[in-house]
């Protein structure tokens, strides 16, 4: 007998791979050519095209990180050139109001016809053959997604990497309600129309002192800065039409683009490729645009296939994968109609299973045969800090208990956020008493944990608001605890962000917090282990807990808290994991 895993799950399988051809073509790169927008706002692109007089497909990427920047980037030009050897152009363009390009930059709100009305321009070219995709990371790969909200006809395919979610509560600027400070610095970072760092690849790798700034609102002053979008971001704490004008998820059913979405598991924009894949899956317009759908997610951080170790932890040669050559299969196969390169026959979906250290392959999410199981908090009161005697178990709380912890917003948990950063150890903060840390006994036998996570929460706070920051962590044998998945939710958007909805003052309520996704084999003499507090700085903003409607202006003197997790047989606070059993075979 042996153990296989459900039907429809390939396990140890191998990252597709693609020998597609160097091509022939001689090539000119062709700069600050203009293409007029809506309003006769003229954008700049740079063009890399065959210099034979035809038509080509074009692959697009619209920037706002400075277009010369992008080709002269060692990491992209090689794949670049080799695309348009193959017969394709690629044009890169600056956004609105970035570098060469006219107007002024105001994030998300533009890209929806800018993208349109860039891909509707470029089609109508001598050297375009009516076939346009999009690449990018990042920010661009939500120009992608903005650009296939209105659906240009041209527009047959895109490949987003590391794109942020098309909702502006989900992961950036806000996530769960609490301001990421990386989306701070990011503004701050872009100027008006040029960096403001001599190497933008700084971004994000420390601490800077106007982060200490409160209310958000002097955060700007205390960098020696202004930027405009941000102020704007600043007025409006709900999900209201302005932040609606920032998404693209409403568009979804609209959408008639196959999509090759990437990420990794230590991303800062995780969420977008997991929530754009399942989205456009359901929802999609079309057969085309449903069944067109692939996800991949490495052991990786906000850079994909780069590294095949972070933070000391070694994740084997199959990490790193030809993901130029899938790249080129995708693109080849809806932009030139090459549908004998065999991406139809490959699964949707490929995922790196950390700890396995192996590929998995499936063609839905979540996987084939997951089996949705609770796991529940448990203490005898004292389950602060990595060293308290909480636990998570199985089985029910069969008696009434709960643990308790006072945030004060004058000494946040602070830990400096790298979006280089993979699976870190947490164990360099949770010996602070405000963190409570439940923890499995070992595992004694290989158990894969694979797909979305949520945590059930029953909690009370003595003050009017406070923020639930909830992490999954993988406790090795020798003790370091490695970061997994994070969590937040602001506890008066416990309804929805698009209204308040404070606590009451030392009442228990019950909160539904999004954990993202895992994808981990335990080992034997592994635990799994939930953290929960009410700071993350400085990857989110501190929460001054006094109830202001607008926390990001108001001023009030930020106030203390006892906060309690419960669990009892009637508030029993859960985790909900998504358990890939072993099934036996002859």
């Amino acid at each position: 007998m042996s153990h296989t895993r459900p039907a429809g799950i390939e396990t140890g399988a191998h990252f597709p791979s693609y020998n597609f051809s160097p091509g022939h073509h001689v090539t000119r790169l062709l700069r600050d050519v203009l293409s007029p927008m809506r309003d006769g706002t003229m954008l700049a692109m740079d063009i890399l095209r065959p210099v034979e007089e035809d038509r080509y497909p074009v692959i697009l990427v619209r920037t706002p990180y400075d277009k010369v920047r992008f080709f002269a980037s060692p990491m992209r030009r090689p794949f670049l050139d080799r695309m348009a050897a193959r017969g394709y152009v690629v044009a890169v363009q600056d956004c609105r109001g970035r570098f060469n390009s006219d107007g002024a930059f105001d994030p998300y709100r533009q890209e929806h016809d800018d993208g349109f009305d860039t891909i509707e321009w470029i089609a109508k070219q001598a050297w375009c053959d009516g076939n346009v995709g999009m690449i990018g990371r990042s920010y661009e790969g939500q120009t992608q997604w903005f650009a296939a909200a209105k659906a240009p006809p041209a527009l047959k395919a895109i490949v987003p990497f590391c794109s942020p979610p098309g909702n502006a509560f989900a992961n950036e600027p806000i996530w769960g309600g609490a301001m990421t400070l990386a989306s701070a610095e990011w503004a701050f970072a872009l100027g008006r129309r040029t960096f403001q760092l001599p190497d933008l690849n700084t971004l994000l790798e420390k601490e800077h002192p106007y982060f200490e700034a409160s209310p958000l609102s002097t955060m700007g002053e205390a960098a020696g800065t202004y930027s405009p979008f941000w102020e704007e971001w600043l007025r409006h704490p709900l999900m209201d039409e302005f932040w609606q004008s920032c998404g693209y998820d409403q568009y979804h059913p609209s959408m008639t683009v196959p999509a090759l979405n990437v990420t990794g598991w230590w991303d800062l924009n995780f969420s977008g490729a997991i929530d754009n894949f399942v989205e456009m899956r359901r929802k999609g317009a079309g057969q085309r645009a449903r069944q067109g759908q692939r996800l991949v997610i490495g052991p990786w951080p906000h850079w994909p296939n780069i590294w095949q170790s972070r933070n000391d932890v070694d994740f084997g040669e199959d990490a790193l994968v030809d993901l130029d050559g899938y790249t080129a299969r995708f693109l080849d196969f809806w932009l030139r109609g090459d549908t004998g390169n065999g991406l139809d026959e490959e699964a949707a979906v490929h995922i790196f299973v950390l700890g396995a250290n192996e590929w998995w392959s499936a063609n839905e999410w979540p996987l084939p045969g997951t089996e949705f199981q609770a796991l529940y908090l448990d203490s005898n009161g004292a389950a602060n800090t990595h060293d308290g005697d909480g636990c998570l178990r199985f089985d029910l709380p069969e008696s009434p208990g709960h643990d308790s912890y006072i945030s004060d917003p004058s000494d946040p948990i602070r830990t400096v956020f790298n979006m280089h950063d993979g699976p870190v150890d947490d164990r360099v903060v949770t010996g602070r008493p405000d963190i409570l840390c439940y923890t499995t006994d070992a595992f004694t036998e290989l158990t894969d944990i694979v797909g979305p996570v949520e945590l059930d929460l029953y909690a009370s706070s003595s003050a009017p608001d406070c923020d639930w920051h909830v992490r999954l962590v993988d406790v090795h044998p020798d003790g370091c605890a490695r970061f997994l998945s994070r969590g937040v939710l602001r506890a008066r958007f416990r309804s929805g962000f698009d209204s308040l909805n404070f606590p009451e003052p030392n009442r228990i309520h019950n909160y539904k917090i999004d954990l993202g996704a895992v994808g981990i084999r335990l080992l034997p003499g592994h635990r799994l282990r939930v953290e929960i507090c009410s700071s993350w700085f400085n990857r989110f903003d501190v929460n001054a807990q006094t109830g202001a409607d607008n926390w990001m202006t108001s001023t009030l003197t930020p106030i203390s808290a006892t906060q309690r997790i419960y669990h009892t047989p009637h508030e029993a606070s859960r985790i909900i994991l998504p358990f890939i059993r072993p099934t036996l075979s002859s």
